[in-house]
């Protein structure tokens, strides 16, 4: 089964499976050390049910969820980072 080009899929597109949960923002320190001493951190998405979603829609799965797609959300920032990630590694959203 292929999966949807990347950044090209649609919340009303055919999925094989759908993951629900809590996606969110995680800050990744630049280097090891304190919390204290850490001078700037990296941010990625995190959430398993994002984390599964996106393995299942690389490995050639039409994957939908991870972003928000049976839940309202808002429009700060954060979710749209969290929507754009995941729509660019290829899930429905």
């Amino acid at each position: 089964m292929s999966g949807p080009a990347a950044g090209t899929a649609r919340a009303d597109a055919t999925t094989d499976v759908v993951c629900l949960g809590e996606s969110m923002v995680t800050f990744l320190p630049s280097q090891p050390g304190r919390l204290a001493d850490v001078p700037s951190f990296g941010r990625g998405i995190g959430g398993a049910e994002s984390n599964v979603a996106c393995a299942l829609a690389a490995a050639g799965h039409r994957a939908g969820g991870g972003g928000g797609r049976a839940a309202r959300v808002g429009l700060g920032g954060r979710v749209l980072r969290v929507r754009r990630v995941v729509l660019l590694r290829g899930l429905a959203v």
